[in-house]
């Protein structure tokens, strides 16, 4: 075939590849507040044991996540079944947002959710935003419970981080209790610890542009066989193309599953409880026993092992000294190794 037809059909298939690339794991539903409850299942979570609660206010799981380009914090809580079902339920979400394990502190914040299963199909959740000093920073409403046709045990919300005054990346830390605060709580000590990183979508036109900018000043290094800028700019081109293609697709989701089970057994077999969960990829809940609190360890792009694998792979595959033939499978190999490494 003649080489520059290759070249067409190279340019042709990359940019439907990009084009046709899923923007991320289809495995991992974005969240809807629609009071359906499908999209929570094995997100992060922990759990409550039954009967240390009452009046419709036994709690059992609390669940939080975060959806791309969205800057609201998610949260699922769902009770032990009560008697009769129709019971409404009062609950409080506090936040410690300068993570220094006080809730009384001018930047905390604390939401009252209120819960009435009223309707067949659906419930009503109200749910209020306050200060410390009892001013109100936000009112969320909603049919987004289950009604008395169902189990009246789960209801969902929403809380923007901007009237938490909370920005993204930053630690908090929240329980959840009854409203009265003398019933139950969840964790029973401590508290849970979490780093909300809203992430933001890939934009394929972007990619497209970068990819075709990269080939043609790679192809122009190449001809004029000027060697040592031809392979620095294409192995970083590349690099920096892949990283942007896989970031937040199914690969890097599998990495991330795999390096947090990695982890989750090492130090399961060092005496360190942890949890993880099948829909919140690369999400470790680690027990800090000496305050019996709960810290959320994200594995993302950083720690994951996609942007070293990116890199090796890079730097292999544009070496332009073997033949293509020879490079990819080292090149697949060393991606391999530097990852079980």
């Amino acid at each position: 075939m003649n080489p520059r037809l290759k070249v067409l059909l190279g340019v042709i298939i990359m940019l439907l590849l990009i084009w046709l690339f899923p923007p991320g794991s289809w495995l991992v539903p974005e969240l809807q507040l629609d009071g359906k409850f499908a999209d929570w299942r094995g997100r992060t979570s922990l759990s409550d044991p039954v009967g240390d609660g009452r009046g419709g206010n036994d709690l059992k799981k609390i669940s939080w996540a975060s959806n791309e380009n969205d800057g609201r914090l998610y949260f699922m809580i769902e009770r032990y079944l009560p008697e009769p079902r129709s019971h409404r339920m009062e609950s409080c979400l506090f936040f410690d947002l300068n993570s220094n394990g006080k809730y009384d502190d001018k930047v905390d914040k604390y939401a009252e959710i209120f819960y009435r299963p009223q309707g067949l199909s659906r419930g009503d959740v109200s749910v209020y935003l306050y200060s410390m000093e009892g001013d109100l920073k936000g009112k969320y409403t909603g049919r987004w419970g289950e009604g008395t046709g169902s189990t009246t045990s789960r209801l969902e919300f929403a809380i923007p981080m901007e009237d938490l005054e909370a920005y993204p990346a930053q630690f908090l830390r929240f329980y959840l209790a009854d409203i009265s605060g003398r019933s139950d709580r969840l964790p029973d000590q401590g508290d849970i610890q979490w780093a909300p990183f809203p992430v933001v979508s890939k934009s394929r036109p972007t990619i497209a542009v970068f990819f075709l900018l990269w080939l043609a000043l790679t192809l122009f290094l190449y001809h004029h066989r000027l060697w040592v800028f031809y392979y620095i700019w294409a192995a970083v081109g590349f690099c920096c193309l892949l990283v942007l293609l896989f970031h937040a697709s199914l690969l890097e989701y599998r990495l991330e599953q795999y390096t947090s089970l990695i982890l989750h057994h090492t130090l399961d077999y060092l005496g360190i409880a942890t949890h993880i969960f099948d829909r919140s990829p690369g999400t470790l809940l680690v027990l800090i026993k000496i305050d019996s609190s709960w810290t959320t360890i994200a594995i993302d792009i950083e720690n994951s092992g996609l942007l070293e694998i990116c890199i090796i792979f890079s730097l292999i595959i544009f070496y332009p000294v073997q033949p293509w033939h020879k490079r990819i499978p080292v090149a697949l190999a060393g991606a391999l190794g530097i990852y079980l490494i």
